[in-house]
């Protein structure tokens, strides 16, 4: 695999210069303030030139259902043999699918080994690196993206969208919000049906505190797209974010009626019950959404901390590594971990490692980094206290 990384690093370095980090967007991009352009920017979807939408459920579909799930894996299974670039892109999307995040990556590197010029598995590798917050590796194929649609003559629609949309999320991942937020309000300004742009919106400003403006974007994508789970879920968080359980109830019900198998809406019913004490009933819904996504990192980490809270601490153990195994950039997984390590299994030196990581983070998360200062300080004092 290493080998396959090393060619496509290589391609990337040998051929044309690609533009800067900050410069890889693709004209036009708008400046408008994103609060504006929701509300005002656009035309009326069916006044939209067809050319201007394309098929956005056939990339950014949720999480398939267990039944589903079984369906693609059998299929995986009955492939033998060698397997056209059209049959293999499919494979590594339906590994990714059910979980199997390192098969679906060899596949999508053969493919760019064979083809540099495959736009497809260098997408799709970007978005997996930016799930696993690798932004680096995740920016090395955007720009290698960026210099095949310079040498194309008219790049497709559906190729500009998903890039910009890759580049967007990238940016906001290495908390340039600013230049992200401008791609998603352009993209929603050129075709207001475009509902993962509302949502990445939305969650942006929600991991940045600003609750009412991303309740304001998420209310305005479902008045585009109602009874979208992704916006439903949202609108509960914001409301999770403000103390209103009630309320956050009524529109996780919303999203579960809409996809029972919604995962983040599971995840947040989870929440729910642990606040009212509901452990059999969280863990249930916590192992449904393990079970439909193993690769969910927010899943693992509940599961963990409800094992703790319940007493199952060597349970607790295995889902909390695994968060970390996850996303091993996750400063949340790591401080966990250390307390529990610290707090319950004695083995102080692994979680003081785990809390100075959390001081290594990127993500601006400074009460996370105070409280890891603090737990530094006590284990520091309590060797002090044994000598």
């Amino acid at each position: 695999m290493k080998r396959f990384l090393c060619i496509i690093v290589c391609f990337t370095a040998s051929c044309s210069t690609v533009p800067e980090r900050d410069q890889l967007d693709l004209p036009p991009n708008t400046t408008q303030d994103p609060k504006a352009m929701v509300v005002q920017g656009h035309a009326s979807p069916e006044a939209i030139d067809a050319q201007q939408i394309f098929d956005w459920q056939k990339f950014y579909r949720s999480q398939p259902g267990i039944q589903d799930q079984a369906t693609l894996k059998s299929q995986l299974e009955a492939v033998s043999g060698p397997v056209p670039p059209d049959v293999q892109l499919k494979q590594a999307r339906n590994s990714l699918a059910i979980g199997q995040k390192e098969k679906a990556r060899d596949l999508y590197l053969r493919l760019v080994q064979n083809d540099p010029k495959n736009i497809d598995a260098q997408l799709e590798l970007a978005h997996l690196y930016l799930a696993e917050n690798d932004s680096e590796r995740a920016f090395d194929y955007l720009g290698s993206i960026r210099r095949i649609l310079d040498r194309q003559e008219q790049a497709s629609r559906e190729h500009t969208v998903r890039y910009r949309f890759a580049l967007a999320t990238a940016y906001i991942q290495t908390q340039n919000r600013k230049k992200g937020h401008q791609i998603l309000t352009d993209l929603i300004a050129q075709d207001p049906r475009f509902i993962p742009a509302y949502a990445a919106l939305a969650q942006s400003y929600l991991q940045q505190g600003q609750t009412d403006l991303a309740a304001f974007i998420a209310k305005r994508g479902l008045d585009r797209g109602p009874d979208e789970p992704r916006l439903l879920n949202l609108l509960a968080v914001t409301h999770l974010r403000q103390g209103q359980q009630q309320d956050a109830r009524e529109w996780i019900q919303k999203a579960l009626t809409q996809n029972p198998d919604f995962v983040p809406a599971l995840i947040n019913r989870a929440h729910l019950a642990i606040l009212r004490r509901e452990y059999a009933a969280a863990e249930n819904d916590l192992q449904k959404a393990i079970n439909l996504d193993p690769l969910n990192l927010d899943g693992q980490l509940a599961l963990g901390l409800l094992f703790r809270r319940t007493g199952r601490l060597t349970a607790a153990r295995n889902a909390l590594e695994k968060a970390v195994q996850l996303d091993p950039q996750n400063p949340f997984a790591r401080y966990h971990l250390g307390i529990l390590l610290a707090e319950d299994f004695k083995d102080r030196n692994t979680a003081l490692q785990l809390f100075y990581d959390v001081l290594q983070a990127r993500d601006d998360e400074s009460e996370l980094k105070n409280l890891a200062k603090i737990q530094i300080q006590s284990i520091r004092d309590s060797r002090l206290y044994e000598r």
